[in-house]
């Protein structure tokens, strides 16, 4: 078989057997060159296969059923749970349709009675993993150098989108998830990891594991790294629990590590709000100094949804609702947490809006006005003053 310079090969074959003539045999008898593989180690039971096996990481193994204790069906479950691309062959020393229904549904590649075992069985069992192998890598490669193509445009874009509020740049990206990215729709689960303050104190996000996951499973799993303290993780419901697993490792490595999971994703919209939704709040933690992390969530949620609803008559009352709680007792863990009544916090918050828009932007003042859910212009102004001391005019020709 010619060797293609991409795949990683030899394949790393653990041969698990307690007859040590079966594992002899086996790994003496196979030209395991021809099949572009190569036999690591052997193991004379389950529980032996089971640490061989976390400790070269085979891409094959070939596994006696029956074996002192842990028997291969339960090796079978370990590997599936831990590496589930790993192939597994099984052998047996009598046919037994138990054995082959437990096969099924480990979608173990084939069931080998040892008796009837001869050089071109086991050869064109190989010969099958080999293709599968091969078949594997063509199509990983092919969805691989699809997200190449695109991963800096997507990346130019979120960073656009999310940093400079670009409109443009929103269209942009909604078009291409629904059409020519629309496979990224099937990642339906969306995780945000960043360091969330203090971050040039800190070192960054190690990011390796993420992206030779995105390289092994580049149908299941995306990442879009903004900065050395921020990326997004898009993956599959199937990669779910294995992505969260290894947030909770990188944690323990790196304690100031966060992360936060979007609702679960139905639609290219989808996937726009909770881009915007997740960055958003990372940037309302890393701007907002919290005097008490008991309802941190909650805090955050309520002070994300003000901002995203300056441009109107925001009351208490409809940031209570939107996060589930009543209005005093919301009020009461806003005070503890920010040391603000909401009603101030609001205030302040509509007038950084305010100057905001009259240092960086050219619009109307009537505009700047609405912007912050003010109507009246004349209101607005002796508002300004009240708190500045200056008008909306003076204050633009002073910041300009």
């Amino acid at each position: 078989m010619a060797k293609n310079s991409r795949d990683p090969f030899p394949i790393k074959v653990l041969i698990v057997d307690d007859e040590q003539l079966v594992r002899k045999g086996l790994r003496m008898t196979i030209n395991w060159e021809e099949h572009q593989m190569v036999v690591v180690d052997d193991a004379a039971n389950g529980s032996i296969g089971w640490q061989k096996f976390l400790e070269h990481q085979p891409q094959l193994v070939i596994t006696d059923i029956v074996m002192p204790e842990m028997t291969g069906i339960e090796l079978a479950q370990k590997i599936r749970k831990e590496a589930p691309e790993t192939a597994i062959l099984f052998l047996s020393c009598h046919r037994d349709f138990d054995y082959a229904q437990h096969g099924i549904q480990l979608g173990v590649h084939d069931y080998i009675v040892k008796t009837d075992m001869d050089d071109d069985h086991i050869n064109d069992s190989l010969n099958r993993v080999y293709l599968q192998f091969e078949e594997q890598l063509t199509k990983q490669q092919t969805a691989v150098d699809l997200v190449k193509e695109h991963r800096d445009q997507t990346r130019e874009a979120v960073e656009a989108w999310l940093s400079k509020h670009s409109y443009e740049a929103r269209e942009y990206l909604l078009e291409r998830v629904r059409t020519k990215w629309n496979w990224m729709q099937s990642y339906s689960c969306l995780i945000h990891m960043y360091i969330p303050r203090d971050s040039t104190n800190s070192r960054g996000i190690n990011l390796n594991q993420w992206k030779d996951m995105s390289i092994t499973n580049p149908n299941q799993l995306m990442l879009l790294e903004l900065d050395e303290y921020s990326a997004f993780i898009a993956c599959t419901p199937a990669l779910q629990d294995l992505v969260r697993s290894k947030l909770v490792d990188m944690k323990l490595m790196n304690t100031i590590l966060e992360w936060r999971q979007s609702k679960p994703i139905v639609s290219a919209e989808d996937w726009m709000d909770s881009l915007s939704r997740l960055y958003r709040m990372r940037l309302v933690e890393c701007n907002t100094n919290l005097l008490s992390l008991t309802h941190k969530e909650d805090i955050i949620l309520a002070i994300d949804f003000i901002d995203e609803h300056l441009d109107t008559d925001i009351r208490a009352a409809d940031v209570a609702a939107n996060i589930g709680v009543s209005r005093s007792y919301f009020s009461t863990i806003f005070k503890e947490a920010t040391g603000y009544s909401i009603i101030s916090f609001i205030s302040d918050r509509k007038l950084q809006r305010a100057k905001e828009l009259l240092s960086v932007t050219t619009i109307r003042i009537e505009e700047v006005a609405e912007k912050i859910g003010i109507q009246d212009v004349k209101y607005f102004s002796k508002w300004f003053k009240k708190h500045v001391e200056i008008t909306p005019g003076q204050y633009r020709l002073q910041t300009k």
